[in-house]
């Protein structure tokens, strides 16, 4: 039990510590190689020994391994490479992340987002008056975005339909989906700063002659005409009055058959993963996540009807509506 206590206590130090191994490129440094700590301060810049100390505490938690004096990843710390998870970590680690976190004790006495208080304005207004975290912050979403690989499985988009990513970045998720079926077409919507960095990840996906860009608010309308519609970590965003607001504004657009697909965390199946993210989003939104009950009704009141909930790797779920 103690142990146990003592590994939640000191859980925020792991962190940093992560945080601080893929900013200075340690993680990148041993991919696929096994070095010493003096060859690897070498690469990254760092002093040697506190390296070594930094490096220990990788294999104590799992994510480096030793071996006669040098280190190697495991398959864990290998998904903290710059091409996986690498830039979900480094957004985690960013200061006004932690910063907000910091308001908690605020987000549970008032009920409100820790991170207005901090900081003085909402997120994302926050991220749309500094490129350089919004960079950041749509880097780091497009990484922690590995269930995208599932959801082609996951869900039929097979045959020449039109899938609508209603604020869907710069296309990740839409990319994959069109790269899986040549046939389909796309509409990424989202806010005009963010579609506009959009076409260079949709051209290195090979998709971009397949995609059409459209720029708008979610809470005032959306394309018409698609045949399906993705939603993917955007409910989570925000409260029940706004969630039933955003998705008015879908099934208004949505012809009849058409169907939404909603992928977010759900609360209730056992991981203490969605009960933290449920506690982020109150600290960076006021949002929250749901359970699988709450999204049903959420949908229901909208004249969607509910369908399937279907498992996506990295603990995500995807529950499917029809208009």
């Amino acid at each position: 039990m103690d142990q146990e206590l003592m590994r939640i206590l000191t859980g925020g130090w792991v962190a940093q510590a992560t945080f601080v191994a893929v900013r200075l490129g340690v993680v990148d440094a041993l991919d696929g190689r096994r070095l010493t700590p003096g060859e690897v301060a070498d690469e990254v810049g760092a002093h040697p020994q506190a390296l070594h100390r930094l490096l220990r505490l990788l294999e104590g938690v799992g994510l480096a391994a030793a071996d006669d004096g040098r280190y190697a990843l495991t398959p864990m710390g290998a998904r903290l490479r710059r091409d996986d998870l690498g830039p979900l970590a480094a957004l985690y680690g960013e200061d006004f992340f932690a910063a907000a976190w910091n308001g908690l004790e605020q987000s549970v006495r008032t009920g409100e987002a820790a991170f207005e208080h901090v900081h003085g304005e909402p997120v994302f207004a926050h991220l749309a008056a500094d490129p350089g975290k919004a960079a950041v912050f749509n880097t780091g979403m497009a990484a922690g975005a590995s269930f995208f690989r599932g959801v082609p499985d996951a869900y039929d988009f097979s045959g020449p339909r039109r899938v609508v990513d209603l604020a869907g970045g710069t296309g990740a998720l839409l990319g994959t989906i069109l790269r899986s079926n040549p046939e389909a077409t796309g509409v990424l919507f989202d806010l005009p700063e963010v579609v506009a960095a959009a076409p260079g990840h949709l051209s290195r996906m090979g998709v971009l002659d397949r995609c059409e860009l459209a720029a708008g608010d979610l809470f005032s309308s959306v394309p018409e005409g698609g045949d399906v519609y993705l939603l993917s970590r955007i409910l989570h965003d925000w409260d029940d009055e706004r969630c039933a607001a955003l998705l008015a504004t879908c099934a208004k657009a949505m012809e009849p058959g058409a169907e939404l697909l909603v992928i977010e965390r759900v609360v209730g199946r056992g991981s203490y993963v969605p009960l933290a993210f449920d506690l982020h989003m109150m600290v960076m939104t006021g949002g929250r996540e749901r359970t699988e009950e709450e999204y049903r009704a959420l949908l229901e009141d909208a004249d969607l009807t509910p369908g399937r909930l279907i498992d996506l790797p990295l603990g995500m779920r995807m529950l499917t509506a029809t208009r």
